[in-house]
């Protein structure tokens, strides 16, 4: 997804290399290499290698530099400081992310406010694992390992005791009624005003009418709960949660329903399946067992998931469009919107 307006990437490294110099005066710090991995519209990705002076010579530290997107985002906006907070509670809690997270709000260096954390070396999967050979071209059974280590991980988030510390004064805490104000707001930002999906207005109208009457104690939610957010080792285990910019604190059906959506969407996109991911229930069944009590109402999670991730998606197509680069997908014609109507019509 590349950016209308883009950073000068040597300016951007240049002024990074000065600000590690300026943190550590005596570590040498000196640019080896660096590439911009994507151009993505939810954050600029930079990944710098460094080499520093150590007391047995020069070595090589490979870090990784995240900033806000320097035009319109995917977001109204952005707080480095509630991902690096969120990342900080999970690494705590155990779960495997980049650990030290330092945020720097000083914008004389880059322009604005950035992130830093080390690389975790590892293998990300393709955002459709149907399309990735790393997951479909080995045995089932390492397919089914690398999914049920993917559903416990997501349970071990929404296990994390997030009153402790301040990560409830810095993460969001919204229950259902706040969720639904949020995407309201979302759908009338995110065309600059323009009701762009009036499908997406009547689904969100839904999800009101027939929110659950009560919900659970709230967790700690990861928020963009991807298999393409996760980093793996050659065993299938995770290393590294990434990309936290969507947490908040709330009932924890928000992660496993989105995780759910996603696949389930992606697999009547594609018309094909992993043979060795468990099927739905089944991913219900394990996550319940990790979380340690049944979910509740997961259609009505399920289907508001859906309304809240194609109203990314929908975001995503208009910023292309305002750009002069059609082509991402349809807004109009969008077939996801024909799934959504479906789940809807066969609600219970």
């Amino acid at each position: 997804m590349a950016l209308s307006v883009q950073r000068d990437p040597d300016v951007v490294v240049g002024g990074f290399v000065a600000w590690l110099h300026d943190q550590d005066p005596q570590g040498g710090a000196e640019l080896v290499a660096y590439e911009r991995p994507s151009d993505g519209m939810s954050s600029e990705t930079f990944l710098v290698d460094i080499r520093r002076s150590g007391a047995t010579g020069p070595e090589v530290t490979r870090l990784v530099l995240r900033l806000p997107p320097p035009g319109t985002g995917i977001f109204p906006s952005y707080d480095l400081r509630l991902q690096a907070r969120a990342q900080e509670a999970a690494a705590a809690g155990g779960v495997p992310t980049a650990v030290p997270v330092q945020v720097e709000t000083d914008e004389r260096w880059l322009g604005t406010d950035f992130v830093v954390m080390p690389v975790v070396e590892g293998h990300i999967p393709d955002q459709s694992p149907t399309r990735d050979h790393w997951i479909t071209k080995v045995p089932e059974a390492l397919q089914t390992t690398l999914y049920e280590n993917y559903l416990d991980v997501i349970a071990a988030i929404n296990r994390i005791d997030w009153t402790a510390g301040d990560l409830g004064r810095v993460v969001p805490q919204r229950d259902n009624p706040a969720e639904l104000a949020y995407w309201r707001n979302y759908l009338a930002w995110y065309a600059d005003g323009e009701v762009l999906v009036p499908a997406l207005v009547d689904a969100l109208d839904w999800c009101v009418a027939n929110r659950p009457a009560t919900e659970p104690a709230p967790s700690f939610l990861w928020g963009d709960v991807r298999l393409g957010n996760v980093i793996f080792d050659d065993a299938r285990a995770p290393v590294a949660v990434l990309d936290w910019e969507m947490s908040t604190i709330g009932a924890a059906e928000h992660d496993l329903a989105w995780h759910l959506t996603l696949e389930a969407t992606q697999n009547e996109l594609f018309r094909r399946t992993v043979p060795g991911f468990l099927d739905h229930d089944a991913a219900v069944t394990r996550y319940e067992a990790h979380l340690g009590r049944p979910v509740h109402d997961l259609e009505w999670y399920e289907i508001f998931a859906l309304v809240r991730s194609t109203a990314i998606m929908t975001r995503v197509a208009h910023l292309h469009e305002l750009a002069g680069q059609p082509g991402y997908f349809p807004i109009a014609d969008n077939p996801i919107l024909g799934i959504l109507k479906r789940r809807i019509a066969g609600a219970g």
